[in-house]
C-alpha cells in the first residue's frame, strides 16, 4: 500500500496545526503498520476476512468542497438533530444542532486535551487503527455536557457520491456523553455510487457516571466500497449503553467492537442486523471487558445471508478477577437463505471470577420447512411466506431501537433489501 506513504502529507489533518509530536506519531503509527503489513488468514482475529485485495489498489483523498443542498437520495431520519459529511468533508451549512450538543473539530480537541489525541494516536495492534492515526483526514468531537438530556437523536451521516475515481477518508468521530446524561446518536455511513472507496473509521464513544447512550450505527456503502471500523465504548460507573449496529453496504466489511466496564453497575446491550448478498463479506470482532463487580453485557447479533455472501462473528467476554458478580450473555444466530452462503461464528467468554452469569451461543440454519408449510396450507404464497419468516428473525434484533423513527427507518431498509433480493410480497 504505498500510496498511503505518497497521500500521508495531503491529508488536511496531517500534524494538527502543525504539530510535531503528532507528526511524529502519525510518522510512527505507518511504520508500525509496514511493520506488520495488512492481516491476512495467518492472523487469528483475522483469518476469515480478506482485505489483501487492498494491497493491489490506489486511493487518494478527495476534493474537500461544500455542497450547497442535500443530494436527492440522501437518507434522512425524521425529527433528529443533523451533521452532514459529503465525500469526507464536514458540511456545516448544511448541519443543524440542537444548543445542548457541542462540537469541535479534531484540531481544536487537540488544543483543548492533547493526552487523549496522543493517546488515540499511539500505536495500536490493529493495523486500520494505526492507517487511520496516521491518515486521518476528518471527523469530530461531540460532546454532551453533565445532565443535559437530548431528546432528538443526532444523526451523523456520512454520504459518498459524484467521485470519479477511487478515493478513501480516514474519519475520527469522539463522542462524550456528561455525567447524568441522555442522548441518542446514529453513526450513518451511505454510499450512492458504483466507484470504489475506502473508509477506515476510529470511534471513541465515553459514558461518563449515571450516563446514558442509544447509539445506532447503519452501514449502507455502495457495494463496490470497503470499510473498516474500529468502536470503542468506555462505561463508567452505573453508566447504560444500548447500541445497534446494522450492515448492509461494501463489498467488504469489518469492525471492531471494544467495550469497556470500567466501574461499578456499568451495563450494556449491544445488537447487531447483517444483510448480506451476492459476494459480500460482513465482519464483526466484537471484545466486552468486564473490570469491575455488578455489571451486566447482552449481546444478539444477526445475520441474513443471500447468494454467495460470507458472515463472520467473533465475540469474546472477559471478566477479570475482581468483576464479581457479573452477568453476561452472549448469542449469535445465522440465517442461511440458500446452500452457497456461509457463516462463521465464534462466541467466546474467558472468566477469570468465581461469582458470574455467562453463557452464549451459536446457531446456523435455513428457513423452517415446517413453518413454511404450514402458512402455505393456510394460503400464504410462498414469497410471502419467506418474507415473513424473515421478517420475524430479524426482528428481534431490533427490539433494541426505542426511537420509533429510527426503528422506522430500519424497518423501511430491511423492507427494500428484501425487495432487492428477490423476496417480495
Amino acid at each position: 500500500m504505498k500510496f498511503l506513504e505518497k497521500e500521508i502529507k495531503n491529508s488536511p489533518l496531517f500534524g494538527l496545526n502543525k504539530s510535531d509530536s503528532i507528526q511524529s506519531l502519525q510518522m510512527d503509527a505507518i511504520k508500525e503498520f509496514n511493520r506488520n503489513g495488512l492481516p491476512d488468514k495467518n492472523w487469528e482475529d483475522w483469518k476469515y476476512s480478506d482485505f489483501s485485495s487492498l494491497n493491489n489498489m490506489s486511493f487518494r483523498f478527495g476534493p474537500r468542497k461544500n455542497i450547497s443542498a442535500l443530494p436527492n437520495q440522501f437518507p434522512s431520519i425524521h425529527n433528529s438533530n443533523r451533521i452532514v459529511f459529503f465525500n469526507g468533508h464536514y458540511q456545516k451549512d448544511l448541519s443543524s444542532i440542537s444548543n445542548k450538543v457541542s462540537i469541535e473539530t479534531i484540531d481544536e480537541t487537540y488544543k483543548q486535551n492533547p493526552d487523549l489525541i496522543h493517546k488515540i494516536f499511539s500505536p495500536n495492534t490493529n493495523p486500520f487503527h494505526n492507517i487511520n492515526s496516521a491518515m486521518i483526514n476528518t471527523g469530530l468531537t461531540i460532546i454532551i455536557n453533565d445532565n443535559e438530556i437530548v431528546n432528538k437523536p443526532i444523526h451523523i451521516i456520512n454520504y459518498t457520491s459524484d467521485i470519479d475515481e477511487p478515493t478513501m477518508n480516514h474519519p475520527l468521530f469522539i463522542m462524550k456523553i456528561g455525567r447524568g446524561s441522555e442522548a441518542s446518536i446514529i453513526e450513518h455511513y451511505y454510499g450512492s455510487t458504483n466507484i470504489e472507496y475506502w473508509l477506515n473509521v476510529v470511534t471513541k464513544i465515553e459514558l461518563q457516571k449515571n450516563s446514558s447512550l442509544n447509539h445506532v450505527r447503519l452501514q449502507e456503502d455502495g457495494n463496490s466500497s470497503y470499510h473498516i471500523a474500529d468502536t470503542e465504548y468506555l462505561l463508567e460507573k452505573d453508566a447504560q449503553l444500548n447500541a445497534f449496529h446494522y450492515a448492509s453496504g461494501a463489498n467488504s466489511y469489518r469492525q471492531n467492537i471494544n467495550v469497556n466496564l470500567n466501574d461499578v453497575g456499568a451495563s450494556c446491550s449491544i445488537n447487531g442486523l447483517c444483510l448480506s448478498k451476492t459476494k459480500q463479506q460482513h465482519d464483526h470482532f466484537i471484545t466486552v471487558n468486564h473490570l469491575k463487580e455488578k455489571c451486566t453485557s447482552n449481546q444478539l447479533f444477526k445475520y441474513v445471508l443471500s447468494d454467495a455472501a460470507l458472515g463472520i462473528f467473533n465475540g469474546r467476554v472477559i471478566v477479570k478477577k475482581d468483576a464479581q458478580q457479573t452477568d453476561a450473555k452472549q448469542s449469535t444466530r445465522n440465517l442461511l437463505l440458500n446452500n452457497k452462503a456461509s457463516a462463521h461464528s465464534n462466541p467466546q467468554l474467558e472468566i477469570y471470577a468465581d461469582d458470574v452469569k455467562c453463557a452464549h451461543g451459536s446457531t446456523t440454519g435455513q428457513l423452517d420447512d415446517n413453518a413454511i408449510f404450514y402458512m402455505r396450507s393456510r394460503g400464504i404464497d410462498l414469497p410471502t411466506a419467506h418474507l415473513l419468516l424473515i421478517n420475524g428473525f430479524a426482528a428481534e434484533a431490533l427490539k433494541i431501537i426505542s426511537d420509533d423513527n429510527i426503528n422506522k427507518y430500519v424497518n423501511d431498509r430491511l423492507s427494500y433489501w428484501l425487495e432487492n433480493t428477490g423476496i417480495v410480497l
